[in-house]
């Protein structure tokens, strides 16, 4: 499954953390946006992970890409890792 993730943190060192795990999942669309690639069966150890590291006021969003949603993407850079969403 596709999911984009964003976060609003204001501690650097959680921010540091938060950022390094979900460029390890995926790609970094914007500073603090990223396109993440999870399986199903691991989504709940992945939520988990996200919340280990964030402290409970941290802003953390996840949208799930459905697959319509999947289809309508859009890549408007010729760098293959780069995906803008519409």
């Amino acid at each position: 499954m596709n999911y984009i993730v964003a976060y609003d943190i204001e501690d650097d060192r959680r921010r540091n953390q938060i950022s390094r795990f979900l460029k390890s999942r995926g790609v970094r669309l914007q500073k603090s946006v990223y396109w993440v690639e999870v399986e199903r069966y691991q989504f709940k150890g992945f939520l988990s992970h996200l919340r280990r590291i964030a402290q409970p006021e941290a802003g953390i969003i996840v949208f799930r890409l459905c697959k319509g949603c999947q289809g309508a993407v859009l890549s408007l850079s010729e760098q293959e890792d780069t995906r803008v969403v519409f």
